[in-house]
């Protein structure tokens, strides 16, 4: 094979976002085209592609979300980190092939992509045709795009496998020999770095087409890599002289993480997140220092709307358009995080367009995904992050809009019908109270139906065993809750469904999707209603995230003082504001609610004031003896204030960027994914009486307080998928014999 097409990578019109990513469908291109002024500007926007890796495949969460203490996936062999899927013949490896773009028939992902960036900069600096020639600013600001595309794409890659090959020349025809040596994660990122200060010095502050990368974008990742390097800088004890890793080593994926080490890595990181929040908040202004006004408003959407994705806290975006024009897989993110809420018994007998889909398996938050939020009355973060409430609703098949579920008294409306002793409790302890608009003061009639229009239907208490219900108030509530813990008759039950009043043991392993889901990536502008391509872009880039980097940074300078004003900015946005209402079993019923006065606990439940000092972050956050400090929860790793400082910061990462796909990469690169998977993610973690004991577990898969996994240190890195290793041979061309594979193979994998 002579010659291979580099694809165009559908790259076709995008409803909501500007215009500079709209390429014509183009089945067959040749190099020659390329090397024109049009082809070379269309073969730098179609290396945005990388862009939308993480969003578009299902792969993206599967390897940003899995290994990470706050997330796990609804399939049980992923969520355990079964061998049999995370290897190198396994789905992991899959996947992993599938980041770098090795088919036996196609070439897509990551290396086909910077194979496009290479010839990009190769046409850019050696032949210059056209405008590229004629205008030296532009020709320097596509080249610093590309740079930055492909610094973005390594990026992805080394977080994910470590060492990987680093080819910097294009490839038009396959090579004789598959000889790709692996460049050292160090030798990776100066390489990077350098040529995304090259990028720095030639991109503009804004660009005219939305979507395209910024000065701003480019220090934001120089300021996340410089932090990076300087967190890794002790693990070069466990790499050999030349720089290679000794996998029988017990720590060696901590050498993995090492990236080398500049003499001013803090001090640069500090100065680049410094210019992005100066520059945005200059720009953006407002109370919270360049933060959107409302964390919410950042994720917020409707039917014909797309407002949120302009937000000015936004510094990058994957950038989409309506369903299928999007890339061969469309936009998938939107079906990956959402639970499966439909049922009669809840008035929620379809799908609807506010509360997107379900599409296959997917992704939900471990119990610390929610009990990271260690005050989710004040934190509004929660609420806004996950679907706790939903209101009785359907389908309009007829005028294509979400209808307000059914009357109470429909003959047609299946929900729950009250019980005599639920008509009981209810009438005398929560209806005199109980003025909700949709309710109308109506008081239980045994054998009615519960829920009716504007209703809720369903709704989550994310509690503690210590703060567990009481069976007879959770089953007398007018919808269906569903809490954590519930207490009956002296016994604890841990996540107990069935919509016949908690009469299910699903426990762990069991029935794992019916929980508070990601609200963020809902999108009630797909096509059709049960259609899982979604049209939102999806922020990769945010301001909160550059605070939190410099408040890392500044923290381990030793300036706690001025890493608290930085995390403070981003708890001063989180809090509720006077006037805002929370969701009504935040006001009602969630510990903590009891502090709440009267009147925020009576419909619309609107916060008196601002609860931003309920909130406010200070040093004893870490001390390790305060109460504050000890609801962080921190593994047992964390012995010093200054450890336990870092682990604050990604508890605070963990509020901020829940589904984001932001979090694995925060807590990877600080080397301390091990210790906070075993000691927070029961599926993934093998640790032994961890976790609260409940009085109905299922054999092994019950809460009996153990976990469920074999996450170990090999698993902080995926394996190279086996297809690839194979694949490989040596300068000659001959195949790799046992030996060299083993030593080419990630740490744990043979």
């Amino acid at each position: 094979m002579k010659k291979y097409i580099i694809p165009i990578l559908s790259l076709i019109p995008l409803a909501s976002c500007e215009n500079f990513l709209e390429e014509k469908m183009v089945s067959t291109i040749t190099q020659d085209y390329f090397e024109s002024e049009k082809g070379a500007e269309e073969l730098v926007v179609a290396s945005y592609n990388t862009l939308r890796w993480k969003y578009g495949f299902m792969e993206g969460p599967y390897m940003f979300e899995t290994g990470t203490d706050i997330t796990e996936p609804t399939d049980n062999n992923w969520a355990t980190i079964s061998p049999a899927v995370w290897a190198p013949t396994g789905e992991a490896g899959s996947y992993s092939n599938n980041l770098m773009g090795y088919y036996a028939t196609q070439l897509l992902g990551g290396y086909p992509i910077i194979n496009d960036c290479n010839k990009a900069i190769e046409i850019i600096t050696k032949l210059a045709p056209g405008k590229f020639g004629t205008d030296k600013d532009f020709a320097n600001r596509r080249l610093s795009e590309v740079y930055f595309l492909r610094a973005w794409t390594y990026y992805m890659l080394v977080t994910q496998l470590g060492d990987v090959p680093m080819p910097l020349a294009s490839n038009n025809s396959l090579p004789a020999a598959f000889n790709f040596p692996k460049s050292t994660s160090a030798e990776i990122y100066a390489r990077i770095i350098g040529d995304l200060r090259f990028a720095h010095a030639n991109l503009p502050t804004t660009q005219a087409e939305r979507g395209r990368i910024t000065k701003y974008a480019v220090a934001h990742l120089l300021a996340k890599l410089y932090l990076q390097r300087d967190q890794a800088k002790d693990f070069g004890q466990y790499r050999n002289a030349d720089g290679t890793v000794n996998n029988n080593d017990a720590n060696a994926h901590l050498g993995l993480l090492y990236k080398g080490k500049g003499a001013n890595d803090l001090d640069s990181a500090k100065i680049f997140s410094t210019e992005v929040i100066n520059g945005l908040s200059a720009s953006n202004g407002g109370q919270y220092g360049g933060l959107a006004a409302d964390y919410w408003s950042l994720f917020k959407t409707a039917r014909g709307d797309w407002s949120n994705e302009s937000n000015a806290e936004i510094i990058l975006q994957a950038s989409y358009g309506n369903n299928l024009d999007n890339g061969r897989y469309g936009m998938r993110t939107t079906a990956a995080f959402t639970c499966d809420y439909t049922n009669a018994a809840w008035n929620l007998p379809s799908k609807t367009w506010a509360y997107g889909l379900r599409k296959g398996t997917g992704f939900l938050p471990t119990d610390w995904g929610y009990d990271v939020f260690t005050d989710k009355v004040n934190d509004s973060r929660f609420e806004k992050s996950f679907q706790i409430e939903y209101e009785s609703a359907s389908f309009n098949n007829g005028t294509l809009q979400d209808g307000p579920g059914l009357a109470y008294t429909d003959e047609n409306n299946k929900s729950l019908a009250w019980t005599a002793e639920e008509v009981a409790y209810f009438n005398a302890n929560i209806q005199p109270d109980y003025n909700r608009t949709s309710w109308g003061g109506r008081k239980a009639v045994l054998g009615q139906r519960k829920i009716g229009r504007g209703d809720l239907g369903l709704v989550f208490l994310e509690n503690t065993k210590e703060t567990a219900i009481d069976y007879l108030e959770a089953v007398s509530q007018p919808y269906v809750l569903y809490p954590r813990w519930v207490k009956k008759d002296g016994a604890y039950y841990y996540r107990k469904t069935g919509v016949d009043r908690l009469s299910s043991n699903t426990g762990l392993l069991l029935g794992r999707t019916l929980r508070p889901s990601s609200r963020k990536f809902i999108d009630p502008n797909r096509s059709t209603v049960d259609n899982h391509f979604g049209t939102r872009d999806v922020a990769i880039f945010r301001l909160a995230e550059t605070y939190l980097i410099r408040a890392e940074v500044l923290g381990r300078q030793g300036n706690y003082g001025a890493a608290l004003n930085d995390i403070n900015v981003v708890r001063a946005r989180a809090a509720y504001k006077a006037g805002e209402s929370r969701a009504e079993v935040l006001a009602r019923i969630y510990p903590g609610s009891e502090s709440l006065a009267k009147s925020e606990k009576t419909y619309p439940y609107s916060a008196s004031a601002d609860t931003y000092s309920k909130i406010k972050a200070d040093a004893s956050y870490w001390d390790g003896a305060s109460p504050k400090s000890k609801l962080e929860n921190y593994p047992a790793e964390a012995v010093t204030a200054a450890q336990r400082f870092i682990h604050f910061i990604y508890n605070e990462y963990s509020r901020e960027f829940n589904s984001e796909q932001i979090v694995y990469e925060g807590i990877h690169h600080a080397g301390i994914q091990l210790e906070r998977v075993l000691h927070h993610n029961q599926l993934a973690s093998s640790k032994v009486g961890n976790w609260p004991v409940s009085d109905n577990p299922v054999n092994s898969n019950g809460q009996n307080g153990n976990g469920k996994g074999v996450f170990q240190a090999k698993d902080t890195f995926k394996p190279f998928p086996q297809s690839y290793i194979n694949m490989l041979t040596d300068e000659k061309g001959a195949p790799l014999d046992q030996a060299q594979a083993a030593k080419y193979q990630n740490p744990g994998y043979n």
